[in-house]
């Protein structure tokens, strides 16, 4: 532990109370020591780089009970640079203390420090350990693609193994085992080179596939590092969101802390705050949305009342579900919202890969599931707008017709749709020009255009919330909505973010 904390391997033990030791990468690190008895103690590391707004804390707690020891690891990031990149990963005492350890385990599953590699006659081993009902952590099962040769695949899953170590098992099936994995789990198995994250209960064939995130080869081609990012942001998610074991409860209460450690109240007093304006967000878009619903269930009955009564039943059942080649009803990400618009809707959306930008933060984030449908809503609003004029809707432009309640319309409503920028950024070269998007020369022969309209995909999220700035040309020569941006907030920055 010392080791660990000062960076030297000659340095005398840890003290009670805080010190301070230089460390590599310039970084500064101030060390807390508390114990608590002969059986319990707590270091907390701060790392902070002079000049650098961000802090990196990772907190060690360690009791010794029999022959057993407990071992809890938090690592923690707070910066006043709301966009910084951070990717995510396992501290490296989390290694050091796993490697030192004889056979560590998280509840009902054993801990490892890499991938474990199943050929095909050793399925059976992964298909037990999935049955298991005591299994508490995730496993993430990653296979060998058909016809390629390269062991790409194999420096994946080892990176993974490496940035989920501690939080997640990985395994590793060639061709033949991924096989075997097909005939024992069905739909729920694995094909050519995909990976798929098992989460944490038992697992058969029988089981719901929708819990047990499905990662394609297409998929980790097109976007290797983002989805290496967003399976180790999911699993470490997970470990968040576990209880911690009653015994480190001797380390809580802030009454034990000394002064300089404790959080200044005018501190969480803004914090709070913060927190009652995004639930008071939510709680709006939870009523919009509810408004919503509840119109288009009537709509919906409408619909399958004149079908029925016109004898059209097996027109009706046979929509409700999605086809293979038809435009899917949800995506997995922002960026995969983006793919699937250049995919299926290149008939009223024009969307150049320019337009994709920055996203691999918006892509693991918390809100990554629910950023990513409401994109891929809002694009299909501009392609049915577009689709709309096309056929002779002339009431006005898109705003009108989210107004007028088309089905798959957006909220025409000033928190998630501006049809221009204020006066601020139109006045300002600064900000309006991170307005000046790629655009079809048939719109304009420079190929730039300066683009105002947005969707606002989330009011929270500070920075990094979703954008999506369009240019409409349905009244022009390519009868198409173009659009410029599909990113973070911090790429067209206003007043109130810069």
């Amino acid at each position: 532990m010392t080791e660990w904390a000062t960076e030297e391997t000659e340095s005398g033990p840890l003290t009670e109370g805080t010190s301070t030791f230089d460390v590599s990468q310039g970084r500064q690190r101030t060390v807390a020591l508390r114990t608590l008895g002969p059986t319990a103690f707590e270091v907390t590391a701060t790392d902070s780089i002079a000049g650098d707004p961000t802090e990196w804390v990772t907190t060690v707690r360690v009791i010794a009970e029999d022959d057993t020891a407990h071992l809890l690891v938090d690592l923690s990031m707070s910066s006043d640079d709301l966009a910084r990149r951070v990717a995510v990963g396992r501290p490296k005492v989390v290694h050091e203390l796993l490697g030192a350890t004889a056979k560590p385990r998280l509840g009902g599953s054993r801990v490892l420090q890499g991938p474990l590699a199943l050929p095909a006659p050793g399925v059976a081993v992964l298909t037990e350990l999935l049955e298991n009902p005591n299994r508490s952590l995730p496993i993430i099962v990653c296979t060998e693609p058909l016809a390629t040769g390269d062991d790409e695949w194999l420096r994946d899953a080892a990176s993974i193994a490496a940035r989920a170590e501690g939080v997640a098992i990985v395994v590793t099936l060639d061709a033949p085992a991924a096989t075997s994995l097909r005939n024992a789990l069905g739909m729920l198995a694995i094909w050519d080179g995909g990976i798929r994250v098992y989460a944490p209960g038992v697992v058969v064939r029988e089981s719901e596939g929708w819990k047990h995130r499905y990662y394609t080869r297409a998929r980790l081609e097109a976007f290797r590092q983002s989805t290496v990012n967003r399976i180790v942001y999911a699993v470490a998610q997970l470990s968040t969101r576990r209880r911690t074991p009653e015994a480190f409860g001797v380390f809580s209460g802030q009454e034990q802390r000394p002064a300089d450690e404790l959080i200044p109240r005018q501190e969480l007093m803004v914090v709070r705050e913060g927190l009652e304006t995004d639930l008071q967000l939510a709680r709006d878009e939870q009523s919009s949305l509810e408004r919503e619903l509840s119109s288009t269930t009537g709509h919906l009955a409408r619909l399958k009342k004149a079908l029925i009564d016109h004898g059209q039943t097996a027109l009706l059942w046979g929509t409700e579900h999605e086809e293979a080649a038809a435009v899917p009803d949800a995506v997995q990400y922002t960026s995969e919202a983006a793919m699937a618009a250049q995919a299926y809707l290149t008939q009223w959306i024009s969307l150049p890969d320019s337009a994709i930008r920055d996203l691999d933060d918006i892509d693991t984030a918390p809100e990554a599931y629910n950023w990513g449908n409401k994109t891929w809503r809002g694009l299909r609003a501009l392609a049915a707008y577009a689709e709309d004029r096309a056929g002779g809707w002339s009431n006005g432009g898109f705003w009108e017709w989210c107004a007028s309640g088309p089905l798959l319309g957006w909220p025409a409503t000033p928190k998630k749709l501006s049809m221009t920028e204020g006066e601020t950024v139109q006045n300002s070269v600064k900000l309006s020009r991170t307005r000046i998007f790629e655009v079809s020369d048939e719109v304009e022969p420079s190929g730039r255009i300066t683009m105002l309209a947005h969707l606002k995909i989330s009011e929270g999220g500070g920075p990094l919330a979703p954008r999506v700035y369009f240019h409409d040309d349905t009244g022009g020569t390519t009868r198409k909505i173009h659009v410029g941006l599909i990113g973070p907030h911090y790429l067209v920055p206003n007043k109130s973010t810069n």
